[in-house]
């Protein structure tokens, strides 16, 4: 299959916006006002509720959570020597659904699942603790839109 002239430059170009949809940042803003997503979810992770109307957007997948004050946020933590999450900011998890994957001190794989259902709030991998610990903050309050703020 032969392409025409300028299809297989609008195909690179085409693939290579697909790609850089991964390298996209995640923003935090509270009460509009645009923060630091790791300091939020040290603060979400101590206080484990919102203290103040906020909005996490995931520029991969162009969707943005809204959470409203007092909204209470689940800590669930997963530890070994490797964590592999399989859950991305915004997704909507239900009981019992594959969260991540687990390589503990011996080798083993194991999946660590919810035991709950809302949105992932945030991820949070603490760089300083062995074994490795990822914190998935889950909360069941909480809207979805799609798009840019």
């Amino acid at each position: 299959m032969s392409l025409k002239p300028g299809e297989a430059s609008a195909k690179v170009l085409k693939d290579l916006d697909e790609i850089l949809k991964y390298y996209r940042p995640i923003e935090c803003y509270v009460e509009n006002t645009k923060i630091d997503c790791h300091e939020l979810a040290l603060e979400l992770i101590e206080k484990q509720r919102v203290e103040a109307d906020l909005m996490v957007c995931n520029r991969k997948s162009d969707v943005c959570l809204r959470l409203a004050r007092d909204s209470k946020v689940a800590i669930v933590e997963v530890s070994g020597s490797e964590v592999y999450p399989r859950v991305d900011i915004g997704d909507y998890v239900r009981f019992n659904d594959l969260l991540a994957y687990v390589i503990t001190g011996k080798g083993e794989v194991r999946s660590k699942r919810s035991a709950l259902e809302g949105y992932v709030v945030l991820l949070y991998e603490d760089p300083t603790s062995r074994p490795l610990k990822c914190y998935i903050l889950i909360s069941t309050e909480g809207d979805v839109v799609s798009g840019s703020r």
